[in-house]
């Protein structure tokens, strides 16, 4: 008489997992196929739902063996052992009278699934040895097991790992809907989807929770996790903390180190990190195999790349721990330590991207380039961008914890890196939480240098997001402070940016004006010689359409092809590009006789635009080039031209967009 199934009954709550079981139903398949023994181990975080979609797998494939087994090894203290679960299984395989010993359990189990196909599900298995010992010695078995553990050894014996992610947003409210009147708060639901995480076992407390004492009030239920001092908590079914718990059975299986690190990370910046940042919070150089056991133990997820992601209820279980058990000053010490090494990381990287004198400490020669070499450039934009995120969040809990010097100095070192890569919105939240630590450092030391460089770095940041009035106002504040330091450098720099903004608000005369000051105080024999040469290249730069566009257009063409001769022998590739952008705007504002060479140079420039990402001089220099080439009748082309150019200038929310869409109508 075939053995009854073991399985638990199918779960009644099933969303999202879809695909993965048809993938893991496709691979079984093909095992069998070849006459293979399959062997699937579920992994991912606590909570993830890794037994659920399991089991449901497992009542797919149930039919085609007998019998189907199952067993719950539990965890930790608590788990069972091999031995255990065979005086568990062994009955259902028909062996009547259980051997006393160990051996002579795994001789009987052996024995009974040599004869016969099986499925054994195994959920919440402590090692792949373990898991390894529980086999099936028959060809066209298939094991389906659950571990909290990313083990190295499921790769060893040879299993299937199938990775479970927390749900997508969709799918998530989805398990929160359990009625269309909750569906159709689906604002709300998506805010909940996200204090759950987007974990099935925490939103399936939730949906609960909301059954059970909200009657469907999404709003309330929002309103009373945000207050709550540990969300964590709040996920309770008749009192027991049901999602806490998975974390610390998780925890508590770590090392001391592994410990510290865990409860360390709640106060770095951001959710992803590389190893590097964990060293720094831990302040050991060996933090690399501190986070392979937190990945092993399913509390990190291996994001690759040499990347790890803290879950959002992970990062509230181990803040909550890191309250209860460590001093804050070790914490702010930890805050501080990891801030500095993200200080030290860009500072490398900027230092591969400008050769531009910059004020701050750490830039006197003590930390050297990242790299060097033909690619050292993109190498280091490359990183970065990974770190922006994190570089950004940095900055901020710099300034709320008080570490002034590093919060200006980190935006200081992400200047060129943000105004390369256009990235405004990103520069002026950044800059103006440099700008509140700057004035504290100002006014704690009496040093007003990191002060003018903020307020220089906003000023650009607004005047490329054409916010003209706040470009102007810490333009002046700059050039007040330049004033008083007795900087003729930024200065001169202030009049540049000055003269810019006049230009773009048609007075092109005073444009003219002002840059003829930025000009006098470069030659003015005081101007430090070493800095004369790429401040003139500069001002050639910037002036020459400001030139062209007052109709002196042999100094303006002149003053651009300085520009491109210099940049073009200089690592400053992004300045090369515009200058190259500059020159085809002069040539094209010179009228018909430098038209031919205007279409051939705004080419090149929007070829180097493209090349670095430079989105919105890509867009202006497509509006110039369209508009050009409708004057020398190419007229498909200048309007496929200016077409692009609006939709560019929409992407970046620029209004000069409605004005050429109203000119493509005409």
């Amino acid at each position: 008489m075939a053995a009854p199934s073991m399985l638990m009954a199918p779960p009644l709550l099933f969303v999202d997992r879809e695909p993965e079981r048809e993938d893991v139903l496709r691979r079984v398949a093909a095992t069998r196929a070849s006459g293979g023994r399959g062997v699937f181990v579920f992994t991912g975080l606590p909570g993830v739902g890794k037994s659920t979609l399991a089991l449901w797998c497992a009542h797919a494939l149930k039919d085609a063996f007998k019998p189907a087994l199952y067993v719950g090894m539990g965890a930790s203290s608590q788990a069972l052992t091999v031995e255990d679960a065979l005086t568990i299984i062994l009955p259902y395989l028909g062996v009547g009278s259980l051997p006393s010993s160990r051996e002579g359990k795994l001789a009987a189990y052996r024995a009974a699934t040599a004869v016969r196909p099986v499925l054994l599900m195994v959920d919440d298995v402590e090692s792949a040895g373990h898991l390894n010992d529980l086999l099936p010695t028959s060809a066209g078995s298939v094991v389906l097991a659950t571990s909290r553990r990313r083990s190295e050894g499921f790769e060893q014996h040879g299993f299937t790992t199938v990775p479970v992610q927390p749900f997508s947003v969709e799918s998530a409210k989805e398990l929160l809907a359990y009625d269309p009147d909750v569906a159709a708060q689906d604002e709300h639901l998506g805010v909940v989807a996200e204090l759950c995480g987007r974990l099935p076992l925490a939103l399936g407390v939730a949906r609960a929770q909301l059954r059970t004492h909200h009657d469907g009030q999404i709003a309330a239920y929002v309103a009373r996790l945000r207050v709550a001092k540990s969300v964590l908590a709040e996920f309770t079914i008749d009192g027991d903390r049901v999602v806490e718990h998975i974390y610390e059975v998780s925890y508590q299986d770590l090392t001391e180190a592994g410990q510290l690190l865990y409860r360390l990370l709640s106060v770095h910046p951001g959710s992803r990190f590389g190893t590097g940042a964990a060293a720094a919070l831990l302040g050991d150089e060996h933090g690399a195999a501190v986070v392979r056991s937190l990945v092993t133990a399913s509390l990190l997820t291996d994001v690759g790349g040499g990347r790890y992601e803290l879950h959002t209820l992970v990062r509230r279980h181990a803040a909550g721990l890191a309250g209860e058990t460590d001093h804050p000053a070790d914490l702010r010490a930890a805050l501080r330590r990891v801030v500095e090494w993200y200080l030290e990381f860009a500072v490398a990287r900027e230092q591969v991207l400008s050769d531009r004198v910059r004020f701050g400490e750490l830039f006197d020669g003590r930390i050297a380039p990242a790299y060097s070499g033909d690619r050292a450039a993109d190498r280091a934009i490359a990183d970065l961008e990974l770190e922006r995120p994190n570089l950004r969040r940095a900055v901020r809990a710099a300034a709320d914890e008080g570490f002034d010097d590093l919060a200006w100095q980190l935006c200081e070192a992400l200047v060129t890196f943000y105004f390369q890569r256009e990235l405004y919105a990103d520069a002026i939240a950044t800059y103006r939480v440099g700008l509140q630590a700057a004035e504290r450092v100002r006014d704690d030391t009496g040093d007003a240098r990191p002060l003018l460089r903020m307020h220089t770095e906003l000023g650009t940041a607004y005047f490329s997001a054409y916010d003209h009035d706040s470009a102007q106002r810490h333009y002046d504040q700059a050039a007040r402070l330049a004033a008083e330091l007795g900087d003729d450098v930024t200065s001169a720099k202030m009049h540049v940016w000055k003269a810019l903004v006049q230009r773009r608000l048609g007075d092109p005369a005073a444009a003219l004006e002002t840059l003829g000051r930025s000009r006098a105080l470069v030659r003015d024999p005081s101007f430090p010689a070493a800095l004369r040469a790429r401040e003139d290249a500069l001002l050639d730069m910037n002036g020459g359409p400001i030139l062209a566009e007052a109709g002196r257009f042999e100094e303006a063409v002149a003053a651009g092809r300085r520009a491109v001769d210099f940049f073009a022998c200089n690592k400053d590739r992004f300045n090369h590009a515009k200058s190259v952008a500059n020159l085809g705007e002069s040539l094209a504002l010179a009228g018909d006789s430098s038209r031919a060479e205007a279409i051939e140079v705004l080419g090149r420039a929007l070829e180097l635009e493209q090349e670095l990402s430079l989105p919105g001089w890509e867009a202006h220099t497509r509006q110039v080039l369209g508009t050009v080439l409708l004057e020398s009748g190419e007229t498909a082309e200048g309007r496929r031209m200016l077409r692009r150019a609006a939709e560019l200038f929409e992407e970046l929310n620029d209004r000069r967009a409605e004005a050429l869409r109203a000119r493509l109508d005409d």
